[in-house]
């Protein structure tokens, strides 16, 4: 026997929404799955707020259509079902406005340590981070690494790099528990990784993309997308050609759709390195730092070109680099890019509907693409040729 709900049940109190065209979207913050409404049942979902029963919901609905209740009620309650059955709806609970989920990217939540020698920190956008490692050669390497982001004010997390035994060491972030691992190159490395985590995580309440982002005339262009898509070698490429530099790695768009600036090194892999022989570390290295190198090149971005400031988003340009591979550019839709790019967003469960909506706004108003290359220089004209139609 199938079961029908008698009172009209209230939105999931993780569900956002925003309108885009004649759609309805609604993203689940803790599933991270996007559904598409329309038509009956984006006014269904609408009018579930003011309904009190199934009955009456149904009354509203058919109130927008001018058609009788009882001729929709079945209607009514199929899609009810169905969005009870995507995780739409929170039951049968009255309020909606439950607590909030703990986001999945770690949230600083203030100074960590007050003990720490005010002798500088990195700043990795909202974060000042502090590193303790009394190894002068791990500590050498990694302040090499983040050298750009070398400001003068204390510390708000620090991390600390200490020896466990013999040919183990622990890393411990601000009041996290210790990881142990095994080598100098593993510390280095995990260490590097935990600054962009920390970026991250200082910015919950904004839209942060896994992207590089560079700016030509005041203007930025965002280029998201995973490891090895070849994001870092088109920014390298690009910041070479002229363009100015924004980040690598986490780009966070605040209101006005501007890219905050985030200038770390940038980080090139192997696949990448006879791409840009001029940006070969010397040969000279050697030790741990050798070891760095051999996995991945971390270059000041004053190397290659100029760093910029705040920048409005005038393109989404999504790269694949594949060895051989024509460039091509494939112009995306509003919903299609909404898709896309919700794969590259770091975790927004607290900005919630805000950040959402600065989401939906962004593939409504820019254009996105997807840009497949194998060849840096005509990616480059391409990314060009995009901003000048955009003109």
């Amino acid at each position: 026997m199938k079961y029908v709900v008698a009172v009209a049940p209230r939105p999931h109190h993780r569900v956002v929404e925003s309108r885009m065209g004649g759609e309805l979207i609604l993203f689940h913050l803790d599933t991270r799955r996007l559904h598409v409404l329309n038509g009956p049942a984006a006014a269904i979902w609408q009018e579930l707020r003011g309904a009190a029963t199934i009955g009456d919901l149904a009354a509203r609905v058919g109130d927008r259509f001018l058609v009788p209740a009882l001729d929709i009620r079945r209607d009514v309650e199929q899609t009810v079902e169905q969005l009870r059955a995507d995780g739409l709806l929170a039951g049968d609970e009255r309020n909606a406005d439950g607590p909030s989920v703990t986001a999945r990217r770690p949230r600083p939540s203030g100074p960590f340590r007050v003990d720490v020698p005010s002798t500088g920190s990195f700043a990795a956008l909202d974060a000042n981070i502090g590193i303790v490692c009394a190894d002068v050669e791990i500590a050498a390497v990694i302040g090499g690494a983040l050298d750009p982001l070398h400001v003068t004010a204390p510390a708000t997390v620090v991390i600390e790099i200490s020896v466990v035994d013999d040919g183990a060491w622990s890393v411990r972030v601000g009041d996290g528990a210790p990881v142990a691992l095994g080598s100098p190159l593993a510390v280095a490395l995990r260490v590097i990784g935990e600054v962009n985590n920390l970026a991250v995580a200082s910015v919950p309440d904004d839209l942060v993309l896994h992207a590089g982002a560079v700016a030509d005339g005041g203007r930025a262009v965002l280029l998201p997308g995973g490891s090895n898509h070849g994001k870092s070698t088109l920014t390298t490429a690009l910041v070479a050609d002229g363009f100015s530099y924004l980040t690598d790695e986490a780009a966070a768009i605040v209101d006005g759709l501007r890219v905050r600036p985030y200038p770390k090194s940038i980080a090139l892999d192997p696949g990448s390195f006879p791409l840009f022989p001029a940006l070969a570390p010397s040969d000279d290295l050697g030790g741990l730092a050798r070891a760095v190198v051999g996995r991945e090149w971390h270059i000041a971005p004053t190397l290659v070109g100029a760093v910029s400031g705040p920048a409005p988003v005038a393109a989404v340009i999504c790269p694949q680099w594949r060895a051989g591979a024509s460039t091509r550019v494939l112009p995306l839709g509003p919903t299609e890019a909404l898709h896309l790019l919700l794969g590259d967003a770091f975790d927004f469960s607290v900005g919630g509907q805000r950040v959402f909506e600065r989401l939906v706004e962004l593939v409504r108003t820019v254009p996105v693409v997807k840009l497949s290359y194998g060849d840096t220089a005509s990616a480059v004209a391409a990314v060009r040729g995009i901003l000048d139609t955009d003109d």
